[in-house]
């Protein structure tokens, strides 16, 4: 079976560290090896390298001048696209689409009318929130966002927050599956190399890591991590660090400057951003791991790669999150915000490496039975069967 992944987003690159990069690289490749020839068009292509199959890509560059404004950008890129996937599709003749949702992107609606294929939309957030600050045509966006969900044929979601706000935007609640994040099992795992030698590269040879991977956005709650840091100095607590593996450029030198000027620098380690194959390590690197917040829908990949690796996670207590870990079995779940709970967590499992490690072997049993990339390949393929297309 032929599969046309559509990738409109300029902010997501292909061969990138973020982790809806990873989430379309992985999503391609599962399939590719079950079988399926699949070809990505994309908007932004990316720099990194990473281990695995070559991907087959076809890359349309967006619309970039800052003079049209981020709306009419994203507009004219997704016209753009269309005009390279009709031209294209004429000629490799896809199957099925598969399409990422994107703001403004109306591409795999077109192609789904005109070439009368099979398509699958997966909705990992609601853009037009998430992106709200940058968005100057809040009315459009939103009309055309559920235009897009409300004319797909199939919908996949990564939580069952996000299923119901599909839901209310008209979607049938039949026509919406859900499919939370997975892991590359083979690549996160917790006995591969590395946890040593990093460990005194950064001079956490003796400390309780508690670490983060991904990108130093507000909306992640990085800002938590000084409070919780500040916390546990006046408690004169020692012996501890927190490894923040992400970020670049101007923001990640604010982030070690203000460490600095709160005194803070020996306990908030941010080491920037690393190659996504070199993530694995980093996080072995850890005695527990963090999601300091994430939005209530989201299912964030670091807590599936933090899980693979056997660490125990500290997370916030969105209904999202506590569909994919269970309190005190896999990690320690805490009041979204709350800097007295999560400080009360790490204290928790510094005092009792016992229970870090039982919590982090179960996390991994976890990750085995229910997220891995094959479970959600075979997945998709069921989709699609129940559209109709003959997948062999």
């Amino acid at each position: 079976m032929r599969i046309a992944y559509l990738c409109a987003d300029p902010g997501i690159p292909l061969y990138g560290r973020k982790g809806c990069s990873t989430h379309v690289r992985e999503t391609a490749r599962i399939l590719m090896s079950l079988g399926h020839s699949v070809r990505i068009w994309c908007t932004n292509v990316g720099g990194d390298e990473t281990d695995g199959p070559p991907l087959d890509v076809v890359h349309v560059r967006p619309v970039q001048s800052k003079k049209l404004g981020f709306d009419l950008r994203h507009i004219l890129t997704d016209q753009r696209l269309w005009r390279r996937i009709r031209a294209d599709f004429a000629q490799w003749r896809p199957d099925v689409i598969y399409e990422r949702y994107s703001l403004y992107a109306r591409t795999g609606t077109r192609a789904t009318a005109e070439f009368g294929l099979p398509r699958l939309l997966e909705v990992n957030a609601f853009l037009t929130k998430e992106q709200h600050q940058r968005i100057r045509l809040a009315w459009l966006a939103r009309r055309v966002e559920g235009d897009i969900i409300r004319r797909a044929p199939r919908v996949i979601v990564v939580s069952e927050p996000l299923r119901r706000e599909v839901h209310e935007l008209g979607q049938s609640m039949a026509a919406i599956a859900k499919m939370p994040m997975a892991v590359n099992l083979d690549k996160f795992h917790p006995d591969g190399p590395g946890r040593e030698e990093l460990r005194r590269r950064h001079g956490l040879h003796d400390r309780f890591v508690i670490g983060y991977v991904g990108t130093l956005a507000g909306w992640h709650g990085i800002r938590l991590l000084y409070d919780v840091a500040r916390r546990l100095r006046k408690r004169a607590t020692t012996g501890y660090a927190f490894l923040i593996v992400g970020g670049d450029g101007l923001k990640l030198e604010m982030h070690r400057r203000k460490a600095r000027e709160a005194g803070l620098e020996d306990v908030l380690r941010f080491v920037g951003s690393v190659p996504h194959d070199d993530v694995p390590a980093h996080i072995r690197a850890m005695d527990a791991a963090i999601v300091p917040d994430t939005t209530y829908w989201s299912s964030p990949a670091k807590l599936f790669e933090y899980q693979a690796c056997g660490v125990p996670v500290l997370a916030p207590a969105y209904p999202a999150i506590l569909e994919s870990l269970e309190d005190g079995r896999e990690g320690l779940i805490y009041p979204a915000g709350n800097v007295k709970q999560i400080a009360k967590a790490v204290l928790r499992l510094m005092a009792d490496p016992a229970l870090a490690g039982t919590m982090g072997d179960a996390a991994r049993r976890r990750a085995e039975l229910e997220h891995s990339w094959l479970h959600n390949g075979e997945q998709i393929l069921t989709l699609y069967h129940e559209l109709g297309a003959r997948v062999t």
